[in-house]
């Protein structure tokens, strides 16, 4: 995500540097047009690989359909631009226009990944991403504003002063909202849970909870429960619990946490820290609320289901 973001904001400050040296020292129409097209052109390079970074990290699961729509888009404006610089009677005006056409899949995109930043994040930062959501609206305003057309047709130099006075406001909200928000692994732990074990002494298995999940789950959860309790059983053993708490078992994560009376094992698609503190608040919740309980506990499994209300609460 740092990678698709940064080529996308470095490629639009290129962009900005292009158009700053044509206006200021460009004396022809043509020399300047050709500079402004290569601003653009250098701003959609970077689209391009935002596009597909995006969409090959599985933030957003489109299977690389907006990229194909990018690259379509992307080809014939460098055909135009070619034939420009090459003065083959294509206007400048034409490729200024077109170019306004790649806004349209990154409008999209970016919409698609506010929208699940913000439905992930919880607190402050859902307050941010509006700010996020103004900052980019601003931009986009900032860079129709600096276009001929724009300053020609709304106002001439006022307008294109604070068209470029909102594109570094905008870029401020956008750079503000990012320093806060942690990973993108940290935002999403939601999606990552797959089923989680409470394992009491001597690696009996005395609750267990799925995340929803069940497709994935089911498939192996012989296996998986069965490893899970031999793992625990082995490092309880081997008194190394203290060291080893995250384990790979195929594509999947098992985190686990061990206590005075019970260990808690989860199985997850990632890793993350956020992950890992919500394991050992939950152990520790659970341990004190069935404190009584655990101490001479009789085999029966159904004292434990009040752990579905603690589940909720800490992991939804």
């Amino acid at each position: 995500m740092n990678a698709a973001w940064g080529w996308l904001f470095f490629s639009f400050a290129l962009m900005k540097a292009f158009i700053l040296y044509a206006d200021f020292y460009m004396l022809s129409p043509f020399s300047r047009g050709i500079y402004i097209t290569l601003g653009d052109t250098s701003c959609a390079t970077g689209a391009l690989f935002f596009i597909y970074i995006i969409e090959g990290v599985g933030v957003i699961k489109s299977k690389h359909v907006f990229t194909a729509v990018f690259l379509v888009i992307y080809s014939i404006q460098i055909v135009l631009v070619a034939l420009f610089i090459s003065n083959r009677f294509i206007s400048f005006h034409i490729i200024q226009s077109f170019s306004t056409l790649y806004w349209a899949p990154i409008i999209i995109l970016i919409s698609i990944y506010l929208f699940r930043v913000n439905n992930l994040v919880r607190g402050k930062l859902k307050g941010y991403s509006i700010l996020m959501i103004v900052g980019i609206s601003i931009i986009i305003l900032g860079y129709f504003g600096a276009t001929d057309l724009a300053i020609r047709d709304f106002g001439g130099l006022p307008i294109r002063f604070l068209a470029d006075i909102s594109s570094i406001v905008g870029i401020g909200m956008v750079g503000w909202f990012f320093s806060a928000l942690p990973s993108w692994r940290e935002i999403e732990w939601h999606t990552a849970l797959d089923s989680m074990f409470v394992i009491y002494k001597g690696g009996i298995c005395i609750y267990q909870n799925d995340f929803g999940r069940p497709s994935e789950i089911n498939k192996d959860q012989s296996i998986l429960v069965g490893s899970v309790i031999e793992i625990i059983k082995s490092i309880l053993q081997e008194a190394i619990s203290e060291k080893l708490r995250i384990l790979n078992f195929k594509n999947k994560k098992i985190l686990f946490e061990q206590g005075a009376s019970v260990s808690v094992a989860m199985i997850a698609d990632v890793e993350s820290e956020s992950l890992k503190f919500l394991l050992h608040k939950f152990l520790t919740r659970f341990e004190r609320f069935f404190k009584n309980i655990l101490k001479d506990w009789d085999g029966d499994n159904s004292e434990f289901e009040p752990t579905k209300g603690l589940i909720k609460e800490i992991f939804e």
